[in-house]
């Protein structure tokens, strides 16, 4: 016992006194790597022109924190240069509304609030960094002189400077100073979809022995992928496999233009994605349409259909595995190699309709898969090789605007902005605030950068006080003794450090404004009172965002759940109607399009607003229905996606155009469109109700029509395409149930109930 004790102690002493157990992994983290590189930034913007003795040091200040909060972690000179071109956009508009309106007020104001409305929409709905939309609206808004014409070009052109000045320091530094490695990055990234895309697809082919839940926080281990795939949970593993291809996407879009390391492999870089992704719909397709059970039933064991169907599993998981090799091991010669698996038609003629679509799917999944990994393998094998080169051609899908323009909550924001400026400008003019035209710039950026984010106006307010707390001490105790400017060097870094590494996005900003309070110039003039009506300044600006976080639109988690909830269903019923028309026109495909855009980011902002609903507040909705309800729409959301993209290779399939030709679907868009709301519980029911799925009925009427035609003018290409058709519809419907049976769960009626 007592050697056990001595063990346990050595233990705890080496765990602390060893440099490199502790202190090495927390400098080598990412959190302290970009908090290191703004705290840098932000103090040589303020201490440089502090030295030289240029006007408005704060600007380059306020200018690195206002990017660092809401731009992207990752710089670039290339993304510094576009920033700095926003900055100079903006000073020439700002000047020029100053120069032609200066006279009249409120005609400035009316110009200035609509222009900096639409830059503030196209700062919403830019997918890539917003800073440069952002820097573009703020030196709007900051090229008047509170209202006093004399001099108001001058001043507009310091804070034009000062700003570039901010964009040039920031963007060295980031470059200079803890780089990030792009295409490392994407590769790890690369690794982590991969090996969830192994497990999964272990998962749908081996049979589980056991099942073992396991945390969808914890990440998965992927040392051994396939001894792990007993222990998950396919619903899991699907959510993972989710965001590691959204991660490796979102990564990938917002580099991919401008980084030369990644823009050399260009191509080979947009085909591995495109096969990554086309593999991860693949997985999930058969994933979440149940198709994997079939194994455990004897009657529809694949190998009994499916001929040579052991070998070719192994042969897909070792292309899965060489796949990841072959990122590290570019001499290895890796061409695209073509196999198709057969079915055993005698055996599949004892199935029935719907089981042989089961079978024909999987069949369609053991094809496409091999295809796309030997395909993705000879791609990578391709990158960074001086001799390699893809032998084989890709139509890509069509390429996506840089621009959400259909996003409600975007317009909402820009309506917002104007009603901002106008509240604030108003109290402005007639009470004279402490800040003056400050506190309507203030109360214009912090409302556009906080409009429907998931945080409480008062989490706010206790942040900014928090930051308060710190800074007034240090406006007392510290900075009247410090002598020296590296001493202020030291105290911006620690403050700024702090800041970043303790807080993330624009929430930062409510800390670090404790900082700005301070005034800090060359020439420090203490005066307790200017300091106070600072800060009086501060806590009237929160008071404007807690007003914008009710008016004109309120940003309740409750109200957004219950608004994303009837947007999604409604636009999943417009993706359902507009693929029921067999030739549609341009019209009809631009419809089509922002259905489903509009469809794909409701479900994410419906699922993340139903995570915000404070349960305290309504007891009979509890969170473990909401995330049932919101993981059925996901579900919803992902059999139509696939639904969709399939459309094109039905496009020519004879018996598919024949079937929809005759069948025309009334049975989803009823259902969808009953989702949505405004029914009764009685009628709800009755919908759901009357299109109950009838496997006997279904199966006859299928018989009925098939043996009306005469299939052997159709080749077997087609006659499969038809049975993965139905399968892709019958999937469709399961999903739209499953999310009526989440939808009972809800009191939706507590949900409605008002409070402030």
């Amino acid at each position: 016992m007592q050697d056990k004790d001595s063990s346990q102690i050595e233990q705890s002493s080496w765990s602390w006194l060893n440099f490199s157990s502790w202190l090495w992994p927390f400098c080598l983290s990412e959190k302290f790597k970009f908090a290191s590189r703004v705290a840098l930034s932000l103090t040589l913007a303020y201490l440089i022109p502090m030295a030289m003795g240029w006007p408005q040091a704060s600007t380059a200040a306020t200018t690195v924190m206002l990017i660092a909060s809401t731009g992207s972690r990752r710089e670039s000179l290339a993304l510094g240069t576009y920033r700095v071109i926003g900055t100079l956009i903006g000073a020439v508009i700002g000047l020029s509304l100053v120069g032609l309106f200066a006279q009249e007020r409120f005609i400035y104001m009316l110009v200035v609030s609509v222009v900096v409305s639409v830059i503030f929409y196209f700062r919403n709905a830019y997918k890539k960094d917003p800073s440069v939309f952002m820097l573009t609206g703020v030196m709007v808004l900051m090229m008047s002189n509170g209202g006093d014409a004399n001099g108001a070009f001058i001043y507009g052109v310091d804070r034009a400077f000062m700003t570039a000045f901010g964009v040039v320091v920031f963007t060295l530094v980031s470059v200079f100073l803890f780089p990030v490695k792009t295409e490392q990055n994407l590769r790890a990234l690369a690794h982590d979809l991969n090996r969830i895309q192994r497990l999964m697809f272990h998962l749908l082919t081996q049979p589980k022995m056991r099942r073992a839940s396991v945390d969808a926080a914890e990440p998965i281990s992927m040392d051994c992928p396939e001894d792990l795939a007993e222990q998950t949970e396919m619903p899991i593993l699907v959510k993972q496999l989710f965001a590691a291809q959204g991660a490796l996407e979102q990564r990938y879009t917002s580099i991919s233009a401008e980084c030369s390391d990644v823009s050399a492999y260009k191509k080979e870089w947009d085909l591995a994605l495109l096969y990554y992704k086309q593999i991860t719909e693949l997985l999930i397709f058969v994933a979440e349409s149940g198709s994997h059970g079939v194994r455990e039933g004897a009657e529809l064991r694949l190998d009994r259909f499916i001929i040579d169907y052991d070998q070719t599993v192994q042969k897909l998981a070792s292309l899965f595995a060489e796949s990841e090799q072959v990122w590290e091991d570019k001499e290895r010669a890796c061409e695209a190699i073509e196999h198709w698996v057969t079915v055993d038609e005698e055996a599949l003629k004892t199935c029935t309709h719907l089981g042989r679509g089961k079978v024909l799917t999987f069949a369609y999944l053991l094809n496409q898969l091999h295809e796309k990994l030997s395909r993705l393998t000879a791609t990578i094998s391709c990158i960074d090789s001086v001799t390699g080169e893809v032998n084989f051609s890709e139509r890509f899908p069509k390429a996506l605007s840089q621009f959400i323009w259909w996003d409600a909550e975007n317009a909402k924001t820009a309506i917002k902005v104007f009603v901002t400026y106008w509240i604030a400008g108003l109290i402005w003019i007639y009470f004279n605030p402490p800040g003056g035209y400050t506190f309507v710039i203030f109360s214009v950026i912090y409302m556009s950068l906080l409009s429907f984010l998931p945080v409480h106006p008062v989490m706010l307010l206790v942040l900014f006080t928090f930051g308060f707390l710190f800074a007034v001490p240090a406006y007392v105790f510290v900075l009247p003794s410090l002598t020296l400017g590296a001493e202020l060097g030291v105290f911006i870094f620690i403050y700024t450090f702090a800041a970043f590494y303790l807080f993330k996005g624009p929430v930062t900003i409510f800390f670090l404004m404790g900082l700005f309070v301070l005034g800090i110039d060359n020439t420090m003039q203490y005066n307790f009172a200017v300091l106070l009506s600072v800060m009086m300044m501060f806590y009237l600006v929160v008071l404007m965002i807690i007003l914008s976080y009710y008016f004109p639109f309120s940003s309740r988690p409750e109200h957004l759940f219950l608004v994303m909830r009837e947007r999604f269903f409604r636009h999943a019923a417009g993706v359902i109607r507009c693929n029921q028309i067999l030739k549609p026109n341009g019209l009809r495909r631009l419809r089509a399009d922002w259905h489903q855009m509009t469809m794909n980011i409701t479900v994410k902002k419906l699922t993340l607003w139903s995570t915000k609903i404070n349960n305290k507040q309504f007891e009979q909705t509890k969170p473990e229905v909401l995330a049932d309800f919101s993981a059925a729409c996901e579900l919803l959301n992902n059999q139509l996606n696939i639904f969709v993209s399939a459309q094109s290779k039905f496009a020519t399939n004879e018996l598919v155009l024949q079937g929809r030709h005759s069948f025309k679907d009334r049975v989803l868009l009823p259902m969808t469109k009953s989702l949505a709301g405004g029914y009764k519980q009685e009628a709800l029911d009755k919908v759901f109700r009357d299109y109950e799925l009838d496997y006997e009925a279904t199966e006859l009427q299928l018989e009925d029509y098939l043996n009306g035609l005469d299939l052997s003018g159709y080749s077997a290409t087609d006659i499969s395409g038809f049975y993965i058709f139905l399968n892709l519809k019958k999937n469709v419907f399961d999903a739209t149930n499953q999310c009526k049976q989440a939808y009972e769960g809800i009191s939706w009626n507590n949900l409605r109930q008002k409070r402030f």
